[in-house]
């Protein structure tokens, strides 16, 4: 059973989070302040450093927790047939974006200066590759276009999944790599004047996707 203790440093590790992540939604990350955290949530800021020491480590906690809520949403698609599980995933990938466009953009979007995520970021963005790893994992020979050197470096990414090898782990990762510049663009508003609403541009990525990696008529 949770304790009184641990419920009242719960929720108010709840509340530092919230307050920080409107922060950075105002200032973006290079702007979080711990003290501006501190009065928004009425504490010294003495008191924050009792729940994060640093600021880098508040960092860490928000990056770690929208990690968690995209690979969360990815888990709820339902769809088996790899085409469309691939076409589903990269929906729900680009609608938690579009309704979480400050969390996307600090797990995505441009480093926060001075700071080096640390490594145990590293399994929570994995968590966030692992279904489309997967996904891939059933289509057809990789492109002929992926280089030996790549394949070799993919080897580790490639034990996610059975059937994946170091030559499709690739072909995945360029994919997975092309949406997320996608979604970058058209929450940046680059697709303005030419590809905005970008559902049909979106549409036609997912469709040459599943082509590219063999995954229609897929079993």
């Amino acid at each position: 059973m949770v304790g009184v203790r641990e419920q009242s440093r719960a929720r108010t590790t709840a509340a530092i989070l919230a307050a920080a992540r409107a922060e950075i939604a105002e200032h973006g990350g290079g702007g979080l302040s711990m003290r501006a955290v501190a009065r928004e949530v009425g504490m010294v800021s003495s008191a924050v450093y009792r729940y994060f020491p640093t600021r880098e480590a508040l960092l860490t906690a928000m990056i770690l927790e929208s990690y968690e809520g995209l690979a969360s949403a990815l888990g709820e698609v339902g769809a088996r047939r790899p085409d469309r599980r691939w076409v589903a995933l990269g929906r729900a990938l680009r609608d938690w974006a579009l309704g979480r466009p400050h969390e996307f953009q600090l797990i995505y979007g441009t480093p926060v200066p001075g700071y080096v995520a640390p490594p145990e970021t590293v399994p929570a963005a994995a968590a966030v590759a692992a279904p489309f790893l997967e996904v891939g994992a059933k289509g057809a020979e990789a492109p002929p276009f992926v280089r030996p050197a790549l394949v070799a470096q993919m080897a580790t990414v490639s034990d996610v999944s059975d059937g994946l090898t170091g030559a499709r782990a690739a072909a995945v990762i360029a994919e997975l790599a092309a949406l997320v510049g996608a979604v970058t663009l058209e929450l940046g508003g680059h697709l303005v004047g030419s590809a905005d609403p970008a559902d049909e541009f979106f549409a036609a990525l997912l469709e040459r996707q599943v082509d590219t990696l063999g995954l229609a008529g897929a079993g």
